[in-house]
């Protein structure tokens, strides 16, 4: 008998994981009909799309704030489409915020739909009050890394370690050779990375002070042999990237993320699901972080954590440097990147990153989390 499964997808990384989800789901159950939210890698896959994850991107308190009636409506649509769809179990990827308000309303409209959660919310990190909620709402959370599941000891939920996707997919698109060749830089030139991150608002805090300190370093005659690419998510747009980047001999490439990572001598990296991808590439990086003034304040009353970024979260000590609002700026990145770009420190760094691989768990998250999803929807 055919069943239907509800999925929303969030962001540029939610639409990574689900696309390996959804493609392991339907080589399991070909007429399984999905419908939902998802970006371009989860659209093949979905029987029904209702919006585009760039919808959703959206991070900040402020920043929600202003976009609450877009999302709202959109709430509504997807809590309607649920009904029409007669849906069997849902699944939220990452994205807690919206998503835990939606398996709340779907669990009081539709009590008998399976409600499961992959990627567990960053609860130990911002909201451990959500703990609670997230433990008596949904029925199965998948989750990425060891420590998580015992945070949920005692309540309703089963909380499963499934290990992180990251550890399968994150890989050059293609090798050396062709990613010089199609980017038309240098291989014999040193190269820097820098990831601002997929979404406009945080394009619009952390690519300028990156695209200044570009501009430095060509106008230095110290650093004019540096070459510097950036990966371009597909959530945005060339014309809005271009905007940033008159002056520089910045390279924008699309669709060589990861290859532009593995293959660069540096890397600056938003602070997010790009610090574990670059740590897995073995890359030497730092980790930049720039949020709206109110929402970073209201965001330090929240973290109890000594380090924001993933890689030295799940590391559980400071493998990389982190720059964090006022210190993303040309002179504090100019300094990072010349000690990521020293012979000795650059080795050092990469022995440290080889630490982080261990917490991530075995590969084939995505198909464990399929048989476990399939089996419950049987049940």
């Amino acid at each position: 008998m055919s069943a239907t499964l509800l999925v929303i997808a969030g962001e540029a990384s939610g639409d990574l994981h689900g696309a390996e989800l959804l493609r392991e789901l339907k080589a399991r159950r070909p007429d399984l009909r999905i419908i939902g939210i998802g970006g371009d890698g989860m659209a093949p896959y979905l029987d029904r799309q209702l919006a585009h994850v760039k919808d959703l991107g959206v991070v900040g308190f402020i920043e929600v704030i202003k976009h609450l009636p877009s999302l709202n409506k959109l709430f509504h649509r997807i809590l309607d489409a649920a009904d029409e769809e007669s849906i069997q179990a849902a699944l939220f990827i990452d994205y807690p915020g919206f998503n835990l308000r939606l398996a709340n309303a779907l669990r009081k409209k539709m009590p008998a739909v399976k409600l499961h959660q992959y990627v567990c919310p960053q609860v130990w990190a911002w909201k451990k009050g959500r703990i609670p909620d997230l433990g008596r709402t949904l029925d199965t959370l998948y989750c990425l890394f060891d420590f998580e599941p015992v945070l949920f000891n005692g309540f309703p939920v089963e909380a499963i370690w499934v290990g992180n996707p990251l550890v399968e997919t994150v890989k050059a698109e293609v090798s050396r050779e062709s990613f010089f060749s199609r980017t038309g830089l240098d291989p014999a030139k040193p190269l820097v990375a820098l990831l601002p991150g997929s979404r406009e608002g945080e394009i619009q805090r952390l690519l300028p002070p990156l695209a200044e300190l570009a501009r430095r370093w060509r106008a230095d005659g110290r650093h004019g042999d540096v070459q510097w690419v950036l990966p371009v998510a597909p959530t945005l747009s060339e014309e809005m990237i271009q905007t940033h980047l008159h002056g520089t001999s910045i390279r924008a490439v699309r669709d060589l993320s990861y290859a532009a990572r593995a293959y660069a001598d540096a890397a600056l990296v938003a602070s997010g699901t790009a610090t574990l991808e670059t740590a897995l590439l073995g890359t030497p990086f730092a980790i930049v972080y720039k949020l709206n003034p109110l929402t970073y304040l209201l965001a330090k009353s929240f973290v109890k954590l000594p380090f924001f970024g993933l890689a030295n979260v799940v590391a559980g000590r400071q493998v990389v440097e982190e720059l964090v609002q006022g210190g993303v700026n040309p002179d504090s990145l100019s300094q990072v990147l010349q000690r990521l770009l020293d012979p000795t420190t650059s080795a050092a760094i990469r022995m440290d990153l080889a630490t982080v691989r261990p917490h991530l768990g075995a590969s084939g998250a995505a198909g464990r989390v399929a048989e476990h999803l399939l089996k419950s929807m049987e049940a």
